[in-house]
């Protein structure tokens, strides 16, 4: 079904748009130049677009220009290629005329055509997100009216080629210059009222572009370990023992801090260690709504969680309230919890008992100097395997 073949006149944007995206919800599936609306994904004859899945990476998302760009693209473009078209044109002056208003609006078309298809199959369904992203995405734009915006462009696209098809018959039909003339002007009008009315949607999609682009391009086809603790408990050098280099720095648009990204390989198989500094440092009821989400979101991405504790308390923050924050994320993420009490180099004997205590799945460690680390690996192995 050809999006909103119901729509056959220029139609204020609010009501495409709405017909669009309340009516249909799904994606968007290119096919030629027809773009199709399918509620159960991409697909194009039988065989599936390979999904946004597996490595995400937003930075493909091109700008999205005002309506005045595209339209002095779309008639710059025309004027240029009329005036080198006519250059070979033969016959009488009215029938070359002809040929060049032809020729224009033809390419009016096209160049509106190609941009307009461009930003719907550049930006990525929803239902191809792995879940991590879906989550993430709804932190930073509003999804039904980006569907929505997306919806007044694919109007935009069935509009202006009806309009082309009306007055290419007009023109061809015309039996004086200045018949001609006046279609092509009524074709300028008329293609220009049609993309004034998707302005708010070229600016909600940049915006969305702009805010999606900020996302971290994490691998979610791979076993994902998170790292959480409080601050000054040591997971960047835990990270840096466990993946043996220093960690990749992501940004993160939830939190002032950057995201640290290592991998490993055990037994043939890769692993992404990920801390996310500013979000699984602190108690949920401590963060606003999108911290929340945010954090959140990282359930359907972790495999397995490291907290990590630090028995001497040279972090700043007692062990009590330490093993408060352990019981909060292991709650929210509901994903198995390897303790790592940490700085086993100088802590007392009673201060790891203590920070052991009523405590699964813990292992001592000092990633400063390495030690415990084995025993930690083979630990995580037994969860992501």
């Amino acid at each position: 079904m050809v999006i909103a073949n119901s729509i056959q006149e220029d139609a204020p944007l609010a009501v495409a748009a709405s017909h669009l995206g309340t009516c249909c919800p799904g994606s968007f599936v290119v096919v030629a130049s027809t773009l199709r609306w399918n509620p159960a994904g991409l697909q194009l004859a039988g065989k599936r677009r390979p999904p946004w899945q597996c490595i995400m990476n937003f930075g493909r998302l091109g700008k999205v220009e005002s309506a005045q760009k595209y339209l002095d693209i779309a008639f710059n473009q025309a004027k240029e290629h009329a005036s080198e078209v006519i250059k070979t044109m033969k016959g009488s002056p009215f029938q070359r005329l002809q040929r060049k208003e032809l020729a224009a609006i033809n390419t009016v078309k096209t160049a509106l055509e190609k941009h307009f298809m461009l930003i719907l199959k550049s930006f990525p369904s929803m239902t191809d997100f792995d879940p991590f992203y879906r989550e993430l995405v709804k932190c930073v734009v509003d999804v039904g009216q980006v569907r929505q915006s997306l919806g007044g462009i694919n109007w935009g696209v069935q509009r202006i080629t009806a309009i082309f098809r009306e007055f290419n018959d007009k023109i061809r039909n015309a039996h004086d210059e200045e018949t001609v003339l006046k279609h092509k002007r009524a074709y300028y009008g008329r293609v220009s009222s049609v993309v004034k009315q998707l302005k708010d949607d070229f600016e909600i999609l940049d915006d969305a572009r702009k805010q999606l682009k900020v996302l971290p391009t994490l691998k979610t086809s791979i076993p994902t370990v998170v790292i959480a603790g409080f601050p000054n408990v040591g997971k960047s050098t835990l990270l840096k023992a466990l993946t043996g280099s220093s960690p990749e720095i992501a940004s993160y648009p939830f939190t002032t801090k950057q995201m640290m990204l290592g991998y490993r390989t055990e037994g043939g198989k890769k692993w992404q260690f990920v801390d996310t500094p500013g979000l699984l440092d602190r108690p949920l009821g401590k963060k606003n709504n999108i911290e929340k989400q945010a954090a959140l979101a990282l359930k359907y991405l972790a495999k397995v969680v490291i907290f990590i504790i630090d028995p001497t308390e040279s972090c700043g923050y007692p062990l009590e309230d330490q093993k408060h924050l352990l019981k909060d994320v292991a709650k929210s993420l509901e994903v198995p919890v390897i303790v790592a009490l940490n700085k086993a180099d100088f802590a007392t004997t009673e201060q790891l008992a203590a920070a052991g205590e009523h405590t699964q799945n813990a292992v001592i460690v000092s990633a400063e100097k390495g030690q415990g680390i084995d025993e930690l690996v083979k630990l995580i192995a037994k969860h992501v395997s």
